[in-house]
């Protein structure tokens, strides 16, 4: 039998609730629960299990396998929202994101499933990102979808949001072999984050796909953004950074990326920019320079070239047997090593941005009808500071700033006269200024 061209079954449903049930148990993460299927070989069984592992492995706390009934209606909520459930197993779970050690054991996807298993680019940065870094992300998410790549990103605002922007431009264009964009959550698939996004939010979910892991309805929390971002780098042949802080969560996604096999592009920048440090720091590490779609294309080329992505996907027996005799016929060791990397996994990515930006707004991004902007001091923002956030040492006309800002230009020329006798601005021939370098 041909393992690339045969189509694999699908689940019985009642061993689809069961892994449902068993990656919502407390303290069953990713790993641990593809050893417990690797270990008696279906989710259903290793339920049965559950509490003769907890014994035996001395834990201080009990694991609570959660209910037949709550699983049902987890699910039934998110059927009701039109997203579909994806379980490890299933034949529409993308192989790419099924290689990596922490795989979700499920997720939901509200749109196009089936542009989970194509070729796919990541492109992440920061969310009080320059004019100028969100038009290079917007033009080159642009042209990765006109090349046949779908665009994966984080729905955030700044350099994410220009990603998915530029992705809808090019994939609504009337051209077959365009891809589409894929934004993945860090809440529910029905939960808008950031607000200003909802539109966004519809036109990926009507076009592409917005996915995640967390059940319907869930507001997203700071310590989930790092379970999304591997996820982002998972599903990517190779992630680009586009403006991100030293200690910014896009590098989180780059170390995932690098982690697990694929290509980190970084996008050079001034080194008097904050912003530019993250790409120019990965560039020193390694990290494959990107300044145009070419540079990208020549490393990756195209997906069929690639063997990995050409893998048939993971699969585990999906019959039903007795627990083993006498607890002797599964290595606790095995079980207990994956409980033990599940916590790594939490504790060292429960670093993320996210907590600053929220606790600060001034410092994230967007509004208005460019979602990819500043936002505009609409919600108690320093209008001077939103202006200043979208200018870099690179040169952008004035003309951009008040359709970026969405500021009236009247207001916008007070700012730059304000900003420019502070010494934090100058201006250049062509109607155009930039950040004076501190």
């Amino acid at each position: 039998m041909n393992l690339h061209t045969s189509q694999p079954s699908r689940l019985p449903q009642s061993e689809r609730l069961a892994r449902v049930r068993l990656a919502r148990s407390s303290q069953i993460g990713p790993v641990t629960f593809r050893r417990l299927l690797e270990q008696f070989g279906s989710a259903r069984t290793a339920i049965e299990a559950l509490p003769d592992i907890a014994r035996k492995s001395g834990a201080k706390r009990p694991i609570v396998i959660a209910t037949r009934q709550d699983t049902i209606a987890e699910i039934e909520s998110a059927l009701a929202l039109s997203a579909k459930p994806v379980i490890w197993g299933d034949p529409e779970y993308p192989t790419a994101l099924a290689a990596i050690e922490d795989a979700p054991p499920y997720f939901y996807v509200l749109g196009d499933v089936s542009l989970l298993s194509r070729p796919n680019i990541g492109i992440v940065g920061a969310r009080n990102a320059s004019l100028g870094g969100c038009q290079f992300a917007r033009g080159l998410a642009r042209e990765l979808t006109q090349a046949g790549y779908n665009v994966v990103s984080g729905l955030a605002r700044g350099i994410d949001g220009a990603a998915h922007q530029g992705a809808l431009d090019a994939s609504l264009a009337p051209v077959g072999t365009n891809g589409a964009t894929i934004a993945v959550v860090a809440g529910g698939v029905d939960v808008i984050y950031p607000r200003e996004h909802a539109d966004l939010h519809q036109r990926i979910a009507q076009s592409g796909c917005v996915i995640s892991e967390m059940p319907p309805g869930l507001k997203p929390q700071a310590r989930h953004f790092p379970r999304r971002n591997r996820i982002i780098s998972g599903l990517a042949q190779g992630i680009i950074v586009i403006e991100a802080g030293r200690n910014s969560g896009s590098l989180i996604t780059a170390r995932m990326a690098a982690e697990q096999g694929r290509d980190v592009f970084a996008v050079p920048g001034s080194p008097t920019d904050p912003r530019a440090a993250g790409p120019n720091s990965l560039i020193r590490d390694g990290a494959i320079l990107c300044d145009s779609i070419d540079a990208i294309l020549n490393v990756i080329g195209h997906a069929n070239t690639i063997s990995q992505f050409d893998a048939p996907s993971q699969t585990f027996n999906d019959e039903t047997r007795p627990p083993p005799a006498n607890n002797t016929a599964y290595n606790l060791d095995v079980i207990l090593e994956g409980l033990m990397r599940d916590r790594t996994f939490e504790n060292t990515n429960n670093t993320d941005d996210h907590v600053q930006t929220t606790i600060n707004p001034a410092q994230t991004g967007g509004s208005g009808p460019a979602s990819y902007s500043v936002a505009t001091g609409t919600d108690g923002n320093d209008p001077g500071q939103t202006l200043y956030d979208l200018l870099s040492s690179a040169p952008i006309a004035i003309d951009s700033l008040i359709r970026a800002s969405n500021l009236p230009a009247s207001t916008i020329s007070t700012l730059l006269i304000e900003l420019e006798l502070s010494g934090r601005v100058e201006r250049h021939p062509g109607n155009r200024v930039s950040r004076i370098a501190n």
